[in-house]
């Protein structure tokens, strides 16, 4: 393993390389509807990182579309209204596995 510290800059900078790869490919607007994804299985944080029991147990499925609308509903909030960050990074996650499979499945 290399360095086990993570910068949240470098954190930052390797988000905004793979934002703006994205822009370049789908443009400023990803359609949703045109990259036919929606349903997807879910495995809780917990499960997803607990290496000494069968997680099949504690899969359930997330939405594309409830991804955006909470990400969506981020945005609107007022800059002092709390986030419960376990939350919103499990959208963004919903919502980057998304274009992740629709750049390997070549759409």
């Amino acid at each position: 393993m290399g360095d086990p510290v993570l910068g949240l800059a470098d954190l930052r900078e390797a988000c905004a390389l793979l934002l703006d790869a994205v822009e370049r490919k789908y443009g400023e607007h990803i359609e949703w509807e045109s990259l036919a994804v929606d349903h997807y299985w879910d495995l809780p944080l917990a499960a997803a990182f607990d290496m000494w029991n069968d997680p099949a147990t504690k899969i359930g499925v997330g939405q594309v579309s409830d991804d955006l609308d909470e990400i969506h509903a981020l945005l609107a909030r007022a800059p002092d209204d709390p986030v419960i960050l376990w939350h919103e990074l499990a959208h963004l996650c919903g919502l980057l596995r998304a274009i992740a499979l629709a750049d390997a499945s070549g759409r």
